[in-house]
């Protein structure tokens, strides 16, 4: 999970597809990115013919699919292309802040911009609006993060479901609002294996450690995420913790999220982790933009402070503590390590080809679920979620599951 301590003014950025640049884009994406970049040279896919028929008769689809890896972008692009579709996406604002010139390449291929930890109600209106007009599919993930754990679902956001509610009511003419869950799944090329020693020596050596290529590769990874635990735990606790890892972690991650609120205040409407840390991270910028009143520099060092605390309560709970323990499988040790790369080095390796398969769910009918009642006009947002999750956890666990 990539830090991010952004104190920087928010705008918003809007899509402005240029269908010239468009070859372009996808040849970019492909190549570039997915092949050379991310290492997937190989997409399969199923249940996309039900998309475009959808699509092409004008009503309103909306993609959500399960995010854990920074790759997904572009297989949803490639594959959307593949179909003979355009598409839409709502990206984090963080990826248009990297450069103008990668900014602009996003807005061209259709991309706009939202801010997570906000009501970013222009990021809202834009998804509604094109989601309105019904020429393209619109793909927004559900779980706002990147996890690494492509068999485990992490707890969605109602703001997918809210948004075609909202769309949904506004549908004429005979068009529908459909919400498709898209399971998304990574397998390793068996080589990858070969690289694990390398890999782990270069993590156990960056936190001062001696490598242990000798020790057997399932103890030497658990050996290497506890012990990242312990340096936590002394960080922001003072000790290291005892007892189970899925324990510790959640004790870190309410420990920090606790001392946080207790400082900042704490929104009575976010009860999961992810909730609660956005919610103190709007507190925190806020503060920190705040242009009538500014911080003083220790009240500004405090804040940042603190936006590193509930960084660290979201990493701890990023992990899944018996993900890796339940079942060591060759694609979830690579999953761990790249994980352990990202928090440790910044970002993971792919060293290997690894293949995506990708599977578009049955498609959900949302308006024709409005219309019988088996969805409330109001407050539909909580009822739809839990469907679409559990859709899409089915997806993750079967791949050729149709729900």
């Amino acid at each position: 999970m990539r830090r991010l301590r952004n104190d920087l003014p928010y705008t918003f950025t809007p899509p402005k597809p240029r269908a010239w640049f468009r070859p372009l884009g996808i040849w970019a994406n492909n190549a570039l990115m997915l092949r050379r970049k991310y290492q997937v040279p190989n997409l399969e896919d199923s249940g996309f013919a039900k998309v475009k028929a959808l699509s092409q008769a004008g009503h309103a689809v909306l993609l959500a699919p399960n995010h854990a890896d920074h790759s997904d972008p572009h297989v949803m692009t490639a594959l959307i292309a593949r179909h003979g579709m355009r598409s839409h996406f709502m990206a984090a604002r963080e990826v248009f802040e990297v450069s103008k010139a990668g900014a602009w390449a996003l807005q061209s291929m259709g991309v706009f911009s939202v801010d997570r930890d906000g009501p970013d109600l222009s990021a809202i209106k834009t998804a509604i609006t094109l989601l309105e007009k019904g020429r393209d599919p619109v793909v927004i993930y559900p779980e706002g993060e990147i996890y690494h754990h492509h068999e485990r679902l992490d707890p969605l956001h109602e703001g997918v479901a809210s948004i075609l509610l909202k769309a949904a009511g506004r549908m004429k003419d005979g068009r529908e609002a459909w919400l498709v869950p898209v399971g998304i799944r990574f397998h390793h090329d068996p080589a990858v294996k070969e690289t694990f020693n390398d890999r782990l020596s270069s993590l156990e050596g960056r936190i001062g450690w001696t490598p242990k290529p000798s020790m057997a590769m399932d103890e030497r990874i658990v050996r290497l995420g506890t012990g990242l635990l312990g340096l936590k735990e002394m960080e922001y606790l003072g000790e290291s913790g005892r007892g189970k890892i899925q324990d510790r972690l959640a004790l870190l991650c309410e420990g920090l999220l606790s001392e946080v609120e207790a400082r900042q205040g704490r929104d009575p409407k976010a009860t999961t982790a992810p909730e609660r840390v956005r919610a103190q991270r709007y507190r925190i910028r806020k503060r920190l933009l705040d242009a009538e009143k500014p911080a003083t520099y220790l009240e500004r060092t405090a804040l940042l402070d603190d936006l590193d605390r509930v960084f660290t309560a979201l990493q701890a709970h990023s992990y899944i503590g018996d993900y890796f323990l339940a079942e060591q499988t060759l694609d979830r040790r690579a999953e761990t390590i790249m994980k352990l790369e990202e928090d440790l080095l910044g970002f993971p390796n792919y060293p290997t080809p690894r293949t995506a398969r990708v599977t578009a769910g049955e498609p959900i009918a949302v308006s024709k679920m409005l219309a019988a009642g088996e969805l409330p006009a109001k407050g539909g947002a909580g009822e739809l979620t839990a469907l679409l999750e559990r859709r899409l956890g089915e997806l993750l666990l079967n791949p050729d599951q149709r729900a």
